[in-house]
């Protein structure tokens, strides 16, 4: 059974990817009587995404959770214009996700979201970036409360899977990032 202790030490539980910068943010105060957020960012070369994740628990649970946690994810990647034209990009930022989470054992219950892709033109003097971007918003449940910090761990791999950056292979090993 989670208690809030363990709740609130997740994040300390999480491998978490090393190219992903990750800052403590205030949480929603209202809607569960404990949660966590935190807001990643991955700013390189040839890569670049943000995103929050909040974590939340309500140990009388929550009927509309149909659980005692539930997890709310936003990540935006800037993506190159041949992968946002791609018809298929919805359902593949979709299955990122899908696959992210059954990869690290964290099952999710009534997961639900969208994808949306944006595409600019820039004129003038920024004609030169005009950048396209996925979105991927998303909450769910967890079906075993004793593993949120797999949702955690998932969640940084969605991240830089949708920057750009190659996912973590079975048997290697990722060094715990370091946040600010």
């Amino acid at each position: 059974m989670l208690t809030p202790e363990n709740f609130l030490q997740v994040k300390a539980n999480a491998v978490l990817r090393s190219e992903l910068t990750i800052l403590d943010a205030p949480a929603p105060a209202r809607l569960a009587p404990y949660a966590l957020s935190y807001l990643g960012e991955i700013e390189q070369d040839h890569a670049f995404a943000d995103s929050r994740i909040v974590l939340m628990f309500n140990p009388a649970g929550d009927p509309s959770w149909n659980a005692t946690t539930r997890i709310v994810l936003f990540v935006k990647s800037e993506v190159e214009d041949e992968l946002a034209e791609e018809p298929l990009i919805l359902e593949i930022g979709w299955q990122w996700l899908t696959e992210t989470l059954e990869k690290f054992d964290a099952h999710p219950l009534d997961l639900s979201g969208t994808v949306t892709r944006t595409s600019s033109k820039g004129y003038g003097s920024i004609d030169e970036h005009s950048p396209s971007s996925i979105e991927i918003r998303a909450s769910w449940s967890a079906v075993d409360e004793l593993k949120l910090a797999n949702h955690l761990t998932a969640w940084s791999e969605v991240v830089c899977l949708t920057a750009g950056l190659s996912g973590l292979e079975p048997g290697v090993t990722q060094l715990r990032s370091k946040s600010k």
